[in-house]
């Protein structure tokens, strides 16, 4: 009884998923050549030239511990402060 129903119910299943997969792949593919992104394009910047932007630090605090094995102390798993001069 089962047997009679794999082809029906199975073959419209892998049509849609073949379907699915070449759709995704299609946007994909469209987004990549003609879809626009809200981002500026990165600008060149040499020593040479005189540096214009605020300085930006990442600083993570107060991370919980990422289960790791007891290999890693909990200081190999917490971010710290940066400074310097800028």
């Amino acid at each position: 009884m089962v047997e009679d129903l794999i082809v029906p119910i199975g073959l419209p299943v892998v049509i849609l998923v073949c379907a699915s997969v070449i759709l995704c792949v299609l946007a994909l593919a469209y987004q990549t050549f003609y879809g626009s992104t809200k981002y500026k394009p990165a600008q060149r910047y040499s020593l040479d030239e005189q540096w214009d932007h605020a300085p930006i630090l990442f600083s993570a605090t107060e991370l919980p511990n990422l289960a790791l094995p007891a290999h890693a102390e909990k200081s190999d798993t917490e971010g710290g402060a940066a400074n310097g001069k800028w």
